[in-house]
């Protein structure tokens, strides 16, 4: 979900809107009283009863079906003082959500009325059992929400680690898990919809929303996509979410909600392919509030029908981002800022395929409502249009058990809250990846006296946990938006100082450095994400503690932020910390170990500063369990395995510069300086060492047959400490009919290993990674798996596999829209007499170029006139 609204927070704001929650679900349970049924006519619904549903609802409770609201701590959306303040007779939610027959509310930006699990619950049980006694048909609400990395909308949650973090694991299993206990939460509290996984290439790290992708490699975000979604939806009781529809995380200025210009053939083979993936398990899809190749993409016919219903097959319900109905004119300037402009973007939209409507704090939604109504009775949008979304949202309440069960036990929800601690904590160390190690500074003896610094501190206040969890954690940019107060909310959590002082006693000195959050105001003052400072006092005490020291370790990174917000122009770090490196630097001898741990949604540092350390670990924003994963990984309790999922380029000016892009990848001569740390890159404890690589088949007649083969390959760990390893193969060489990627990731499998063991390892690849869309530049013919012979490689391993017959796995038609020749969004006869008739005008006219080239004979060019005819 997106927002745009900046607020400042405070104790005042949340707590009136607590009560202002509490007060509307205090009128609801006295009017609740009979209990739920009375007047459920949608009770135990099956198909037939949701077409004889539909037949019954007036087209207003039809709308209204379509219209999804959001409640939250700022009253903006949905409230009786703010979007409704035009109904003078409603006095409590419970009476606007009956009134408009809302067909779903939504916690906005990750901050709910409450951040109190047992009172989240009965509030929200009270809200459905009055919609459910006080509409006609009973139907009830479906409520959504933004649970992330974990259910990180209640007090003393468990906060996973963010997507990057997933992506640096490649253990999809464990991924799994952990949405599985996100999904059990949410069920719990009473909810039914996750808007996750988010399954948007990554391409720009300044993006604000970096921190939310989980890989630039379409086939490992897609199946990190997969694992989630379904792992969301196991309980049966919550529908997951493939978001943003398509090609938003590839904005071409690095700014969120910017205009992706990218070919046919990028969107097809690396770009789509991860949302097909993803499709394979989500009940729902939320569109890309961008625009692609020019288009908005809610108002895309090409996306939302023809790929994704007609190609894809997905018949699940389509809902816009944060009031990007009305971005239509505000954002993209599509279409004029005016009432008929208004009017316009809800019937595109509708036309192009969406189904229900996101109204946040720019859309009342009566406005929707209202529009909607009139177009259908103006005969500009069908009833039967109307139907077919309504449909959609009504069986997807039956699939999710609504009618039957519309409220939910609250004592469970307090079980659950803070869970999953295992899951979390190895979800954290997996993600750890070791930069550099140089001289084998790492892992610490666990002796040493050591000096913590870095940023950490505001005022009196420790606040360095804020950078740990990042965005979408108990408010929409990071836990009470960096405005903490002494009561809290907090996730469950334990923190890098926390941990080292419990190791290491009176032989930890620390020194947290001055930072601000700044998650509203960064975009325009420092593209940080905060204000990073050292003061007089906190540099002596840098400097003293440095003399004794025997070894440093400073935090660095980003604070938190989201989307526009987050946006920024470089990838060094704030001026401050790289001041602070080189004073300690400076400060200690040679043989005192630098030791960086970044803490950050984005592959934040460059060599000015990499240069002066000795160690780097990439922490990336572990979550709860931030504090043991990388305690564990410094005292070499556990030994970091995690791969990047992304390139770290050397400087933002080479950005965008992807591991899996085409060649060249930098003009002649210049390789050097680039990339500073490879996709896949990962540094351990213990040395590995591949033998053997081997494929079950070494041929594969027909692709579209043999999707996939077992690559085999011997692994030892030649070290001394025990250790994980993820075995990586990657498609290293082949010459087809179009340019091919330096480098495709085929598949991979994690293993352990204690010092000496080796192993066999096998690894399922996936052919479909080979899928390249051939022909001239437009790029529309049908992908495939071109015959030949490829290279594969896990290290300086390699083998072929030969491919001997062309054939198509995932998408064995041309692009989509190619034969819609008329422009109507389908392909039918109409096209091929269209196509009939451009035909016999072009015929005509080479006659007539025919004649008119004998005619000029002898005028200039005349003869190469000819030639050309012939």
């Amino acid at each position: 979900m997106s927002r745009n609204n900046q607020s400042e927070h405070g104790s005042e704001s949340i707590d009136e809107s607590r009560r202002t929650f509490m007060k509307a679900t205090g009128a609801v349970t006295a009017a609740s009283a009979v209990g739920v049924g009375t007047n459920t006519a949608a009770a135990g619904a099956n198909e037939d009863d949701i077409t004889e549903l539909i037949e019954e609802l007036s087209l207003e409770q039809k709308v209204g079906q379509m219209t999804q609201v959001a409640i939250d701590d700022l009253g903006e959306g949905f409230g009786p003082e703010t979007a409704f303040d035009d109904h003078d007779d409603v006095d409590t939610l419970g009476q606007l959500l009956a009134e408009h027959h809302v067909g779903s509310v939504l916690n906005g930006g990750a901050t709910g009325p409450t951040f109190d699990g047992e009172e989240f619950v009965a509030g929200l049980n009270d809200l459905q059992r009055y919609t459910v006694e006080n509409t006609d048909h009973g139907i009830p609400f479906l409520w959504g929400g933004d649970a992330l990395h974990g259910n990180t909308l209640l007090d003393g949650c468990t906060s996973f680690p963010q997507r990057l973090n997933m992506g640096a694991t490649r253990d999809v299993e464990l991924v799994e898990a952990a949405a599985t206990h996100t999904g059990n939460e949410i069920a719990a509290m009473g909810g039914h919809w996750i808007f996750g996984p988010t399954v948007d290439v990554l391409r720009d790290m300044r993006w604000g929303r970096y921190f939310e992708g989980h890989s630039e490699d379409s086939m490992l975000l897609g199946e990190l996509g997969r694992a989630r979604a379904r792992g969301f939806q196991r309980n049966g009781r919550v529908a997951a979410t493939v978001k943003h529809f398509a090609g938003y995380g590839t904005p071409n200025t690095g700014k969120d909600r910017a205009h992706a210009r990218t070919s046919m053939r990028d969107l097809r083979t690396r770009q789509l392919p991860a949302y097909r993936r993803a499709l394979e398990e989500a009940e729902t899809v939320m569109v890309n509030s961008g625009a692609v190749n020019g288009k908005p993409a809610h108002v895309s016919q090409w996306l939302l029908t023809q790929v994704l219903r007609e190609r894809y097959g997905f018949d699940g319900v389509v809902l816009t981002d944060w009031d990007d109905f009305e971005r239509l004119q505000s954002n993209h300037q599509y279409l004029p800022d005016t009432p008929d402009g208004w009017r316009r973007a809800v019937k595109q939209g509708l036309e192009a395929g969406i189904d229900m409507h996101m109204c946040g704090g720019e859309t009342p939604p009566t406005a929707f409502i209202e529009t909607t109504i009139d177009l259908v009775e103006s005969g500009d949008v069908s009833e039967e249009r109307i139907d077919e979304s309504v449909r959609r949202i009504l069986e997807l309440k039956r699939r999710l058990g609504l009618f039957d069960q519309p409220c939910v036990d609250e004592d469970e929800i307090g079980d659950l809250v803070g869970g999953a601690r295992d899951v979390s904590e190895r979800l954290a160390k997996e993600s750890l990846v070791l930069l550099a190690n140089e001289d084998d500074v790492l892992p610490l003896e666990g002796t040493e006296d050591v000096l913590l610094t870095g940023p950490g501190i505001e005022g009196e206040t420790p606040n360095r946990f804020l950078m740990q969890h990042g965005g979408w954690t108990l408010g929409w940019q990071g836990i009470e938006d960096g405005d903490l107060t002494e009561d809290g909310p907090r996730p469950r959590q334990n923190t890098i100082a926390g941990e080292l002082a419990d190791r290491l006693g009176d032989r930890l000195t620390h020194v947290p450095t001055e930072f601000e959050a700044a998650p509203y105001g960064s975009i325009y003052e420092n593209f940080d994400n905060g204000f990073f400072d050292v003061t007089d006092e906190q540099e002596a005490a840098v400097v003293d503690a440095a003399e004794t020291a025997d070894t440093v370790v400073v935090v660095l990174g980003e604070g938190p932020h989201n989307e526009g917000f987050g946006d920024r122009d470089k990838m060094r770090f704030p001026e401050a910390q790289r001041d602070l490196v080189a004073l300690l630097d400076a400060e200690t001898d040679d043989d005192v170990p630098l030791v960086g741990v970044i803490v950050a949604g984005s592959p934040r540092g460059t060599d000015e500063t990499f240069d002066r350390l000795d160690a780097v670990l990439f922490a990336g924003q572990p979550g709860s369990d931030t504090g043991v994963a990388v305690t564990d990984a410094l005292f070499g309790d556990y030994n970091p395995s995690g791969r990047l999922p992304f390139t770290w380029e050397a400087n933002v000016g080479h950005v965008p510069l992807f591991y899996d892009d085409y060649p060249p990848r930098q003009s002649v001569g210049a390789a050097d300086g680039m990339v500073q740390f490879e996709f896949g890159h990962g540094l351990s404890y213990t040395d590995w060492e591949y033998a053997g690589l081997s494929l079950s088949t070494p041929a594969v007649e027909d692709p579209a047959s043999t999707s996939t083969v077992t690559a085999r390959v011997g692994v030892e760990n030649t070290g001394d400490r025990a250790g994980e390893h993820i075995v990586e193969v990657y498609n290293t060489e082949f010459y087809g009919s179009v340019l091919q990627p330096q480098r495709r990731l085929m598949g991979f499998e994690r293993v352990a290993l204690q010092p000496g063991e080796s192993a066999t390892v096998d690894v399922e690849l996936d052919l479909a990674t080979l899928e390249v869309v051939p022909g001239d530049v437009p790029g529309d013919q049908a992908a495939v798996v071109e015959a030949g012979e490829y290279e594969l490689s896990v290290g300086d391993e390699t083998t072929t596999l030969t491919v001997e017959n062309e054939a198509s796995i995932t998408d064995p038609e041309p692009a989509p829209g190619r034969y819609d020749i008329d422009g109507d969004g389908s392909e039918d006869f109409e096209d091929v007499m269209a196509l009939y008739r451009r035909l016999k005008r072009r015929k005509r006219g080479e006659s007539g170029r025919h004649e008119s080239g004998h005619g000029r004979g002898n005028d200039r060019g005349g003869e190469r006139g000819h030639e050309w005819d012939r």
